[in-house]
């Protein structure tokens, strides 16, 4: 056999393996999932929780790099951890199949607050970076955005937080 023969037996098989696939999926009904309108403004509700736990562990991260409590490293991290947590929140949100118009809108808000908190959680990285003397530090911090004191900061980052408990509310969370 040669090995262009080879090529087409194996090429023949994939087509093969593909109409096998395609006929699965369409005798299984493959649709977007679906959930109850409970379920999804209770997925809303939980979106909104995890960020609003982001945002308060970003907001003490702060705090305590402002008191000399914690290292410039260590906050960094800290706020890290918490952008990772506001994408699974976020992702959360984008990947929902909103039921009916009112969860649609629940997570349209909440989406707008999990931005929020992502974006004060990211200006506060550049806090951080700044105050611990990293590249920021070296040019114009003024020019990026970075907030002038911690004051400031901690204000964006209730500001923030305050949107995304009344979004948190909106959906029926605690």
């Amino acid at each position: 056999m040669t090995q262009q023969t080879g090529r087409r037996r194996l090429a023949g098989g994939g087509r093969a393996l593909v109409v096998v696939l395609v006929t699965l999926l369409a005798s299984t009904g493959c649709v977007a999932s679906r959930q109850e309108p409970g379920q999804a403004t209770a997925a809303v509700a939980d979106a909104l929780a995890e960020a609003g736990s982001a945002g308060e562990t970003a907001r003490i991260a702060v705090g305590l790099l402002d008191e000399g409590r914690v290292t410039g490293p260590v906050a960094d991290t800290v706020l890290l951890d918490q952008l990772r947590v506001l994408d699974d929140a976020e992702s959360a949100l984008t990947t929902l199949v909103p039921p009916d118009a009112a969860t649609a809108a629940r997570r349209t808000t909440g989406l707008d607050a999990v931005g929020d908190v992502s974006d004060a959680v990211v200006a506060a990285r550049s806090w951080v970076a700044v105050r611990s003397g990293g590249d920021l530090a070296r040019g114009a911090a003024e020019d990026t955005g970075v907030p002038a004191s911690a004051d400031e900061l901690l204000a964006d980052l209730a500001s923030a937080l305050d949107a995304a408990d009344a979004a948190l509310a909106e959906a029926g969370g605690p």
